[in-house]
């Protein structure tokens, strides 16, 4: 087996310490315990506990956004079943990521203190460039309407997706209840493109799964 070089290590062990007791119960001794390790190697590595953790969480976001760029850039689907597979895959790929669940559990984006300052900012660059990603979306409807009331339409738009999907975050990984209403999470994401499909061509469509509208 590949040996760990002593980061990667390093952040097994506290992954692993901060799914189980969450980020405030772990302590950075008993990281270099559990990594074997003494505690000055690991200060050697991160500044302190929230730079480590931050690493983690920064690292699974900005892979999330890696897979998402690449399905709403596959341009041999239409626009629709394009954002219909990244509603869908988006809360995959939270609920696949350990560190950034145990980040939304423990409510540490709420803390806008310099404890987490780099960390928030690479949340508000996700949230930012998905805003973007949602009003691609809207601009692609065919529309005679102005640019200024395309604008404002598409950021409403992006606002409304972004609203709705942070509160199922909090339902989903705060509250714990993702598998509960994951069913449901899909019939919303159906409901969701349906209704965008009729502002875009005026008919709503007669089944989810069969998209035929063009950009």
């Amino acid at each position: 087996m590949k040996k760990l070089k002593t980061d990667e290590a390093i952040q097994k062990v506290a992954a692993f310490l901060f799914k189980k007791f969450g980020f405030e119960k772990t302590s950075m001794e008993e990281i270099a315990r559990e990594a074997h390790k003494s505690k000055r190697s690991v200060y050697n590595y991160f500044r302190n506990k929230e730079d480590l953790f931050s690493s983690l969480v920064s690292s699974e976001i900005e892979d999330m956004q890696k897979t998402l760029q690449t399905i709403i850039a596959d341009d041999t689907q239409l626009m629709l079943p394009r954002l219909r597979q990244y509603l869908l895959q988006r809360v995959e790929l939270i609920a696949a990521a350990e560190n950034l669940r145990v980040a939304f559990r423990d409510k540490v984006f709420n803390d806008h203190s310099i404890r987490f300052h780099e960390l928030n900012q690479t949340m508000t660059h996700f949230s930012q460039w998905e805003h973007g990603v949602f009003k691609q979306v809207w601009y692609a409807k065919p529309t005679q309407d102005t640019t200024e009331t395309v604008e404002v339409q598409a950021s409403a738009f992006a606002d409304m997706l972004q609203v709705t999907l942070k509160g199922l975050t909090h339902t989903f990984f705060v509250e714990d209840k993702y598998l509960q209403y994951k069913t449901s999470y899909q019939m919303l994401i159906d409901l969701i493109i349906n209704s965008v499909f009729f502002q875009f061509s005026g008919h709503s469509l007669p089944e989810f799964s069969g998209l035929t509208t063009s950009n």
